[in-house]
């Protein structure tokens, strides 16, 4: 699909999430700087969970694209695994950067000066990134409301989630700016690092029992044999030969392949008006169901 055949909806949804790649790609620059100059290890943990989840967005966006210019034909099952994966090498990521991190808060001097010029501007950084996060939360729910898109729906749910851990990055930056006692503002540090570990596990851990059984299709079981079976067999004249089906589950998706047989002097309308009904069907009796019909020529029925 060239990029002049994309609906207002599909444009608009790209245009969202391109917006935030750019928007939180530059805050990441402005937090990377400032953070590892400050010396804070909640500056740190903040910047590897943003850099981390950042993959996640470039991702998300190439998946859209290649979705909405039907680049995925090649993929016999979806295109869910792509994604699924790529949230799967994030959250090893977060798991290896959690142990990096709690490395550094065991060998951390609690004397260590933190310094003051640097953080001022790791929090200007979080108060850009707060509100980045406000934008783009409002410009995904405006891009998803006529059209829904598992993925920008999933973009929504991290940023709400990316509000909440930033909320709170900002608050123990704030306070450790304004604690006089260094000793003091290197404890206030710490335990805003152990909180975002703990947040990058819990991360980690929802990605990872997401993804890991989305990746590996399955089987039907027999009941739902049964249904395609049964609405096959209700449109028997609808077709000229039945040559066989596929149906697999990858994730919560339900993918069914149907090859369907048709005298050769049928016209491409009558063999799509014949199967539309077999097809809705199958979606209403299987509810979440993806139904694909792929006619063949036939000379009898079989």
């Amino acid at each position: 699909m060239r990029k002049c055949d994309l609906t207002p909806d599909q444009r608009s949804k790209e245009k969202a999430i391109l917006k935030a790649i750019i928007l939180d790609t530059s805050v990441l620059f402005l937090l990377t700087g400032a953070g590892l100059l400050s010396g804070s290890l909640t500056a740190l943990s903040e910047i590897v969970r943003f850099a981390l989840l950042l993959t996640i967005e470039y991702a998300t966006y190439a998946v859209l694209k290649r979705a909405h210019r039907e680049g995925f034909s090649e993929f016999e099952y979806g295109t869910g695994k792509i994604e699924r994966i790529t949230n799967l090498l994030v959250a090893f990521g977060l798991i290896l950067s959690s142990l990096y991190i709690f490395s550094r808060i065991i060998s951390m001097d609690e004397g260590a000066p933190i310094s003051t010029t640097a953080l001022m501007l790791t929090i200007i950084g979080g108060t850009l990134n707060m509100m980045i996060n406000y934008y783009c939360s409002v410009d995904f729910i405006r891009s998803n409301e006529k059209e829904k898109s598992v993925i920008v729906s999933s973009q929504i749910a991290a940023r709400i989630a990316k509000s909440v851990a930033s909320a709170v990055v900002l608050g123990v930056l704030m306070l450790t700016l304004w604690l006089p006692d260094p000793r003091s503002a290197r404890i206030v540090d710490l335990i805003g690092s152990v909180f975002l570990i703990g947040y990058m596990l819990i991360i980690a851990y929802g990605l990872i029992r997401e993804s890991l059984p989305e990746i590996l299709d399955r089987t039907i079981p027999e009941p739902e044999h049964f249904q395609i079976i049964r609405v096959l067999a209700k449109y028997f004249d609808n077709y000229d030969g039945f040559n066989g089906y596929k149906a697999r589950r990858s994730g919560k998706d339900l993918f069914i392949l149907i090859n369907l047989a048709f005298h050769p002097e049928r016209t491409m309308a009558d063999v799509q008006k014949r199967t539309l009904p077999i097809m809705r069907d199958l979606e209403t009796e299987l509810p979440g169901a993806i139904v694909t019909v792929a006619p063949e020529l036939s000379a009898a029925k079989v």
